[in-house]
């Protein structure tokens, strides 16, 4: 079993997702087949208890902001208020 924390305290979906990839990545698929994989979130804080960290990468940054504009309007609109262009209804 691998084990890996973040660096620093995030709410990102690219962060857990990056440290997804480097836990496969640390199995070594040369050995064996991956049969499960699971990600556990421990000593979780209200995201308004943690400092912001402001990074010098604008693309991360502008994806980041995308994020929580999402995070926004799927609150406001229900889950289904997002969706990627190809699973919307075709409108005639």
């Amino acid at each position: 079993m691998k084990t890996r924390r973040l660096a620093e305290a995030s709410a990102h979906d690219d962060d857990l997702r990056a440290m997804a990839y480097r836990l496969i990545d640390a199995a070594g698929l040369q050995r064996g087949r991956i049969t499960a994989l699971t990600l556990r979130g421990e000593d979780l804080v209200p995201a308004g208890q943690v400092a912001e960290q402001v990074s010098l990468d604008q693309a991360r940054e502008a994806r980041l902001v995308a994020e929580e504009v999402s995070d926004r309007i799927r609150a406001k609109f229900g889950p289904d208020a997002i969706r990627t262009a190809t699973t919307l209804l075709r409108v005639c």
